[in-house]
C-alpha cells in the first residue's frame, strides 16, 4: 500500500493512454510538502515543511493500481487540477462521495 491509497483523495479521474488504456489519476491532500533531501540545497528547499499541499498521482499504464508516478508539492487544488489536465488531456473526472 502506498501514499496513493493512504492519503485523502480529493479528486479522481481516468485518462486513456494512447486513447485505449485507462490510467487512474488522483489528486491527494498532504499535510506536508516534501523537501529535496539534497544536502547541497538551501535548508528551506532541502527539508520537508508542515504545510497543506497537493500531490498528483497516476498509475503506470497497463498496471492498474500501481501508482508509481507522483508530482509533489502543488500549492493549491486548482493548481493540481490544472497540472493534471495539462499532463492528461481529456481526463474524465469522477464525482467523489
Amino acid at each position: 500500500m502506498g501514499i496513493a491509497d493512504e492519503w485523502p483523495v480529493v479528486r479522481e479521474g481516468v485518462w486513456l493512454y494512447a486513447g485505449t488504456s485507462p490510467v487512474q489519476v488522483r489528486i491527494l491532500r498532504s499535510q506536508e510538502s516534501w523537501g529535496t533531501g539534497d544536502h547541497e540545497d538551501e535548508e528551506s528547499m532541502r527539508e520537508d515543511h508542515p504545510v497543506e499541499c497537493f500531490f498528483l498521482a497516476s498509475e503506470l499504464a497497463g498496471s492498474p493500481g500501481t501508482f508509481c508516478n507522483l508530482v509533489p508539492n502543488l500549492p493549491s487544488l486548482g493548481e493540481a487540477i490544472s497540472h493534471a489536465e495539462a499532463r492528461f488531456p481529456g481526463i474524465s473526472w469522477r464525482m467523489r462521495a
